[in-house]
């Protein structure tokens, strides 16, 4: 595994995998995340032949600072600077948590890129998604931000996130997802969260019209014991995207590449076919 470090032309850090000249695989992580949630299963997307990048989202990990908001557009922006930078114009793509809405919305603004296979997995793509209730608080500006700077943008609400979502603890350990964890890269999960929850109908219209409009190979993975997002999500979320195959994981929670990594990279190289062979 080589690791790239932040390039000046686009600012990320990524973890690289290979061969140059193989089918290429964009990776990206959700929130609280970094590329590290996707280290493992890259590797045996590498092993199939494909030439894996999975970076560091901006103002996450060890990318740089992002220019506006650093929300969906504005991540999706750096990432088209970055597969500028990697002279790439064709690509699978798989995203997990806010992943999605960011992979959908580069497929959005950049229609001439060309994704031939999309996988989302434990991801939200509607405005109407169900929130709990102590998440309702998010459009409140003092309560809301407080909530959410305990619930989603401290090391006890990540560690507490960690002992709810995992199911499949045996897969990694809390000392691994803490690598997540920076200090910049809390508060920016922490502003997602909130200004997501706060107003998902306006926030989110643009990603739930997308789901229509994708037209490659889809793939949706999603873990059984999701404490997030339930079953049913997926299912709408199959039948949103035209010829989309949805792979339940049993004893899966919601941090499914970190979960089932293995499983995770089987299920991509079976639906992005022979592109790597």
């Amino acid at each position: 595994m080589t690791i790239a470090r932040p390039a000046a032309t686009h600012g990320y850090s990524y973890l690289s995998l290979g061969p140059a000249d193989g089918p290429f695989v964009l990776l990206l992580h959700g929130i609280p995340g970094s590329s590290h949630a996707w280290s493992r299963a890259a590797e045996p997307l590498a092993a199939a032949g494909f030439r894996v990048v999975a970076p560091d989202l901006l103002g996450f990990g060890g990318s740089d600072e992002p220019p506006g908001d650093g929300y969906m557009e504005d991540q999706a922006r750096g990432l088209k600077r970055l597969l500028d930078g990697l002279n790439v114009e064709e690509l699978y793509i798989g995203a997990h948590d806010f992943g999605g809405p960011v992979a959908l919305t580069l497929m959005r603004l950049y229609p001439s890129l060309r994704v031939r296979g999309l996988c989302l997995s434990a991801t939200n793509t509607f405005t109407d998604t169900p929130i709990p209730l102590p998440l309702r608080t998010a459009g409140v500006p003092l309560l809301g931000r407080l909530v959410f700077r305990v619930m989603a943008g401290s090391r006890f609400g990540a560690r507490m996130m960690y002992a709810k979502a995992f199911a499949n603890k045996d897969a990694t350990s809390a000392a691994r997802f803490e690598r997540h964890l920076t200090p910049r890269g809390l508060a920016r999960t922490s502003a997602i969260f909130r200004r997501s929850l706060a107003n998902l109908a306006l926030e989110y219209a643009n990603v739930e019209a997308q789901l229509a409009r994708v037209d490659c190979k889809a793939l949706i993975l999603w873990g059984t014991r999701d404490p997030f997002f339930a079953v049913d999500v997926a299912r709408r979320m199959q039948r949103s995207i035209r010829g989309a195959e949805l792979v339940l994981l049993e004893e899966t929670g919601h941090f499914v590449p970190e979960e089932r990594p293995e499983r995770t990279a089987a299920e991509m190289i079976r639906t992005f076919g022979g592109a790597a062979r």
